[in-house]
């Protein structure tokens, strides 16, 4: 049985005392600080999709880019992260299965890619020393999206759904303006729930390219998710 974990949810700093920033993740409207040892698993899997031996490896690397122990054990946050809804986990027995099973419930957030937000990466990741100066071009440089992350995009940004509803509006020619519309032509004529979507998904396999055109736009920082 194949498993693959990845985060959720949307991090930004609060200020606190002493100069000190707590890192902050907003899934579904809500708030969850985190601890040094939280943030710094959460931040492995921020917009990877890795399986345990992979997540484990980079835990320990960035526990020593932190000058924080490698003896530290990483099952106790695991477990609290997956508890608190931060980290979810697909099983199967394939990779696609278990693609199918972590993504399907997860609901997909846009997340703004303009010219000032990439200038300004470019800048931090090198004045971090993360980029070579000849490198800026390459990471400056927009994305170019396929047909279907493009279609993923235009629909997520009108309404708010789930991969598995995403590729049963794509499946049916639905292109839903609002979440009223996307309730009734989703919804209404069927027995299908929320959940009922997400399995049908995952036992057919069906509109890989969503899938596919999805993991793309993730891994390349341009949708998070959250779990409701």
């Amino acid at each position: 049985m194949l498993t693959l974990y990845t985060a959720v949810g949307i991090l930004r700093f609060e200020d606190s005392l002493k100069n000190h920033k707590t890192p902050i993740v907003i899934n579904n409207h809500r708030e969850y600080g985190l601890s040094e040892e939280e943030f710094i698993l959460w931040s492995c899997l921020a917009f990877h999709i890795r399986q345990i031996h992979e997540l484990h490896t980079a835990f320990s690397e960035r526990l020593k880019l932190h000058n924080r122990s490698e003896n530290i054990s990483m099952e106790p946050y695991l477990n609290r992260l997956i508890v608190r809804g931060l980290i979810v986990k697909g099983e199967g027995l394939t990779r696609i299965d278990a693609l199918y099973r972590l993504l399907g419930e997860l609901y997909i957030c846009p997340l703004k890619d303009n010219f000032a937000t990439r200038l300004f990466s470019c800048i931090y990741l090198y004045l971090k020393g993360k980029i070579e100066k000849a490198d800026m071009g390459h990471f400056f440089r927009k994305i170019p999206l396929s047909s279907m992350e493009k279609v993923v995009l235009e629909i997520t940004k009108r309404v708010q759904l789930s991969t598995a509803e995403l590729a049963a509006c794509v499946e049916h020619g639905v292109l839903p303006q609002d979440t009223r519309q996307l309730m009734s032509q989703l919804y209404d004529s069927t027995d299908a729930t929320f959940h009922t979507v997400a399995e049908e998904l995952q036992l057919k396999h069906t509109q890989y390219p969503v899938l596919e055109a999805v993991i793309h736009l993730y891994l390349n920082k341009q949708i998070a998710f959250e779990k409701l």
